[in-house]
């Protein structure tokens, strides 16, 4: 039986689904390996996003508890110190359940901003932060 607050697997799967179908990913892995499954990871193509990076491959990583309620989704290029990610927590109780931070390599301290979505199934969420990562943040939170 898992333990209350423990990941699912049967959600890990489904979102390694989801991470497989992005044109963006290279490869998906479960951490710390596919018995425990307690996260995955996914690489990331440094020249299929914009702006491009590299040469070291991005990284994804997806945590979700359903017991809790949580999640996290984060992404970091290790080409350019960049990251940023949704956290669905109890960490920022001003902004409400969710939210996206970010960080440059120059900042001090992260960046929050509030956030809410209409999804509320793993795998919509997850496409949806997807989405919204190689489609508006990364060409707009790192441009050169």
């Amino acid at each position: 039986m898992t333990p209350p607050g423990s990941p699912n697997p049967a959600v890990y799967r489904e979102l390694r689904d989801v991470l497989r179908r992005q044109p963006e990913i290279t490869a998906t892995r479960y951490e710390p390996d596919a018995v425990q499954q307690r996260y995955l990871v996914a690489s990331v193509a440094p020249a299929r996003i914009e702006p491009a990076t590299g040469p070291e491959s991005p990284r994804i990583e997806v945590r979700w508890w359903l017991a809790r309620d949580e999640f996290r989704i984060d992404y970091t290029d290790p080409n350019t110190g960049f990251h940023c990610g949704w956290h669905r927590d109890n960490d920022h109780p001003d902004l409400g359940a969710t939210h996206f931070q970010y960080e440059q390599p120059e900042d001090d301290e992260p960046i929050y901003e509030a956030t809410d979505f209409a999804a509320t199934t793993p795998p919509k969420l997850l496409w949806i932060c997807l989405d919204e990562l190689f489609s508006v943040r990364l060409p707009t939170l790192t441009e050169p």
